[in-house]
């Protein structure tokens, strides 16, 4: 290579440099909060469930978040709150959720379904990865407080949205269950080690840039989303963690590691299974149902005894 032609590759290099190692990784941040919206194309009719469109605002960087409230077969003050995961709409078509809502009706519970932020048909153009979405299950729980009458609430989530009931759940007063299947353990932590399954790119130097720039750039600061560290507070909730040892985007090991600090006194069940990312319902569908009623079922049970 004659000289003429290394500085031209020279004077490209510096060129795009900046391009490479900052404006590309920025552009990822970006497009990691700001996912597309999946359309919902199931509604609980579609299960033969009546249902009431509802919607309430978010209490932080106020939206208006829209989901469905699924009374329950007969009357009860029983009420679960599903937590959809990243990039999902309320229905977890992917999982055929509605189908284990529609166990759950029979069963005598009622069920809010409901989009995060900038999912579904909810408001607001960006995701937190559980940053934001923490105060938006908060609000929901507030709404089914103080409009639906109900007092006592189980959270049930799915990836994200399981990592977001952990969150909430130790510390809220009207939480007395959560039921979170392959949630993540740290939100830090785990972008540091798994980031590049989801941007593409090599964790080195990409990944500590993608996080400055969410930070900084984007205000969503993922050193305070810490299920591990939310279950410590206690507060008698039970849980129900479950994990597929083949879960390739959330390593089952975080379930282990949560399970581990929830303190003693609060009941707890680790359900480990051979099934990939929050396949277990679809894989095990009996099982599961029969699983997350006996827990729903004895939590309630167990409050107002």
């Amino acid at each position: 290579m004659d000289l003429k032609r290394i500085k031209k590759v020279g004077f490209w290099i510096i060129i795009l440099a900046p391009f490479m190692f900052f404006i590309i990784p920025v552009l990822v941040g970006l497009i990691l909060t700001h996912p597309k919206r999946r359309k919902t194309e199931e509604t609980p009719a579609d299960y033969g469930l009546t249902y009431e469109e509802v919607e309430f605002e978010s209490d932080f960087h106020p939206v208006t978040l829209r989901g469905w409230w699924i009374p329950a077969k007969t009357s009860t003050t029983s009420t679960v709150i599903t937590a959809h995961g990243y990039t999902d709409e309320r229905s977890q078509k992917t999982i055929t959720a509605l189908r284990l809502v529609r166990t759950l009706h029979e069963n005598g519970v009622n069920v809010l379904m409901f989009d995060f932020r900038n999912s579904g048909k909810s408001g607001g153009r960006r995701t937190g990865i559980g940053y934001y979405e923490q105060h938006d299950l908060t609000s929901a729980i507030d709404f089914v407080v103080k409009i639906k009458n109900q007092w006592e609430v189980v959270l049930l989530g799915w990836s994200m949205g399981a990592a977001t009931c952990l969150q909430v759940g130790g510390s809220h007063p009207n939480v007395i269950g959560v039921i979170a299947d392959s949630p993540f353990h740290d939100l830090q932590t785990y972008l540091e080690d798994n980031l590049s399954v989801w941007s593409k790119l090599p964790k080195k130097p990409f990944t500590s840039i993608i996080l400055r720039s969410m930070k900084h750039l984007l205000h969503i600061d993922p050193k305070t989303v810490s299920p591990i560290n939310a279950v410590q507070k206690g507060n008698n909730t039970q849980y129900l963690l479950i994990h597929g040892k083949g879960d390739t985007r959330v390593p089952y090991r975080s379930s282990e590691l949560i399970f581990e600090q929830i303190p003693n006194d609060s009941e707890k069940t680790l359900w480990l299974t051979e099934h990939d990312h929050i396949t277990s319902f679809s894989e095990e569908s009996a099982l599961y149902e029969q699983k997350v009623v006996e827990f729903i079922q004895r939590t309630f049970s167990t409050e107002r005894s």
